[in-house]
């Protein structure tokens, strides 16, 4: 198998993965709530782009109508800015009789008087953020964006590049984080993944008891930045 249909398989498979996960696990992002309406209670994790342009239902205690988009929400409730990505968590809530007009955040939301479901949006704790994917190749194109995936050191797998700490996107993020020296083999930890564009080469090196390949040109390519919660 060469590298660029592993990177290919690696992509379906983790885009399957996120398609099938339940509760409390990274997945698909949807619009809005409205699809989850009745699951009251349940709480979820999305990976949510930024937007400050478009409608806002509410917002006290950062609970909005549940047909409120969750990008315009998350910038709202200071998540982040727009065209940020991050990790957040979605509680999803029984109706309520009113919902407050708040202007936070350069949003202005509108009052609504009675909604059929809403939504809370909350800081996910350590222990719910997301497995990491096997490589980045899924996230190709969300360039300078940041992702925080929960991840197992190890000395096994392939990794390209990271002698000025950036490796090509299908290289190994277990591998590639003992490389970097983020992590120890075995070692569980959080990782905080920036994604970069392609570069011309990815020189190879040895670090922390890896060896890393060389590659010339490749379309995408990630490092790992300080340890912080999103």
């Amino acid at each position: 198998m060469n590298k660029s249909t592993f990177c290919k398989i690696s992509c379906i498979l983790f885009l399957l993965m996120l398609g099938s996960t339940v509760t409390l696990r990274a997945q698909d992002t949807p619009s809005d709530m409205v699809d989850y309406r009745g699951q009251d209670g349940a709480s979820f994790l999305f990976y949510v782009t930024g937007n400050d342009n478009g409608p806002c239902f509410g917002g006290e205690d950062n609970i909005y109508t549940d047909d409120t988009p969750l990008a315009v929400a998350a910038v709202h409730a200071g998540f982040m800015n727009a065209n940020e990505t991050k990790l957040v968590k979605v509680k999803v809530m029984a109706p309520r009789n009113n919902y407050p007009s708040i202007n936070r955040n350069g949003i202005h939301s509108e009052q609504v008087d009675s909604s059929e479901g809403s939504y809370q949006l909350l800081p996910p704790s350590s222990g719910e953020f997301a497995n990491a994917p096997t490589n980045m190749g899924a996230f190709i194109g969300k360039y300078d964006q940041i992702f925080v995936f929960r991840a197992v050191g190890g000395k096994e797998g392939t990794i390209w590049g990271g002698k000025d700490g950036i490796y090509t996107t299908d290289s190994e993020i277990g591998t590639a984080a003992v490389h970097a020296g983020i992590l120890k083999p075995g070692q569980t930890g959080l990782v905080r993944i920036k994604m970069l564009p392609g570069q011309s080469s990815y020189p190879e090196s040895t670090r922390n008891g890896v060896t890393s390949h060389s590659f010339d040109a490749w379309e995408g390519s990630y490092q790992f930045i300080s340890h912080k919660t999103p």
